[in-house]
């Protein structure tokens, strides 16, 4: 017979092995071509959330860079983008834009 500390256990590590399961389904790594966005199109995603001046920095680096989304993906990485956004971003870093 199980007593109530050895049901308490494993009521927690089933809840946490749920939680860690339905974490993983609502935020899978979105699978991401090149061809998905281009640097401008990073520049429109992030720009209500970047001040004027990390915005300008950004816009100013692409063309040293030759427009590469990737590029373009890492530097426009703020803590202040939605956690939708940096997902995307992420996602373009990872896809190696050229």
């Amino acid at each position: 017979m199980m007593n109530r500390k050895s049901i308490a256990i494993k009521a927690i590590v089933f809840m946490s092995v749920t939680t860690a399961v339905n974490s993983a389904d609502i935020n899978p790594d979105l699978k991401m071509t090149c061809q998905d966005y281009n640097w401008s199109d990073v520049e429109t995603l992030v720009q209500p959330y970047l001040d004027d001046s990390l915005f300008t920095a950004l816009v100013m680096q692409g063309q040293s860079s030759n427009y590469k989304t990737s590029v373009a993906a890492s530097q426009a990485m703020n803590e202040a983008l939605p956690d939708v956004t940096k997902r995307i971003l992420r996602a373009l870093i990872k896809a190696d834009c050229k």
